[in-house]
């Protein structure tokens, strides 16, 4: 046994294959006797759908974990299939892709298709060149709360605990902390995307102060290079 193929519930054949289209898939086939059913394809993964009427998208709780090689390509594809095919990067609502995280084990984007189930794309870290740049800083005195704050905004998904972490182990004013700039940006990044997430809008302390950072330093490459892509992508409105 070398393959294991999903096999997921959606109410609508039709609409679930226009959008895995939409993504770049190929559609193999498609039945609609005895029971509606189709297969897709994209390079060597392949999944199987069938047609439920049952099945409520927003109460679907069916998932599945798919390895990448490089998970940042198959994301570019997947984004920007889908927003030449409707115009937008849909974030929220059915269906949706979430922005690419950096977690403990790997890195990943989150894709929820029309029919609600729950497609979680990564590639693990020990294949990732740099897997924990953005999770880890060099500070001593701040590497461990960072690095569990960044879990818990990321890995857990708890934004409440991650606002009381952010709260309770840092300094109200993050500009003032004591951190070399490297180390400071990443802090600043996710008090960003925290505030983002959160409430839907840009903390202007925080962005002005990586403003600077970013303005100070050379952004063409190299670290500088990730957290000014980063950034972009924070504060890039889809």
């Amino acid at each position: 046994m070398n393959r294991i193929i999903p096999i997921l519930p959606c109410p609508s054949i039709k609409d679930q294959i226009a959008f895995y289209e939409s993504l770049g898939f190929q559609t193999v086939s498609v039945y609609s006797r005895p029971n509606p059913y189709a297969v897709v394809r994209y390079g060597p993964i392949e999944i199987h759908f069938y047609g439920s009427k049952k099945t409520v998208p927003n109460e679907n709780p069916q998932m599945c974990y798919i390895g990448a090689a490089d998970v940042d390509r198959v994301y570019e594809a997947f984004i920007n299939g889908v927003k030449e095919a409707s115009g937008r990067i849909p974030r929220t609502g059915i269906p949706r892709i979430s922005k690419i995280k950096d977690l403990a084990d790997d890195r990943r984007f989150i894709l929820t298709d029309t029919g609600g189930n729950t497609l979680f794309i990564g590639t693990p870290c020990s294949k990732l060149a740099d897997p924990v740049f953005y999770r880890t800083i060099e500070s001593e005195e701040y590497a461990e709360r960072f690095e569990t704050l960044y879990d818990l905004l990321y890995s857990k998904e708890d934004l409440h605990s991650a606002q009381r972490m952010l709260e309770k182990f840092f300094p109200s004013d993050l500009a003032s902390i004591r951190l070399a700039e490297l180390d400071l940006a990443k802090l600043l990044l996710v008090a960003l995307d925290l505030r983002i997430q959160r409430e839907s809008v840009l903390d202007p302390a925080v962005n002005e102060k990586l403003q600077e950072l970013l303005q100070a330093n050379d952004q063409r490459e190299g670290d500088w290079g990730k957290i000014a892509k980063r950034w972009n992508d924070l504060i890039n409105v889809e």
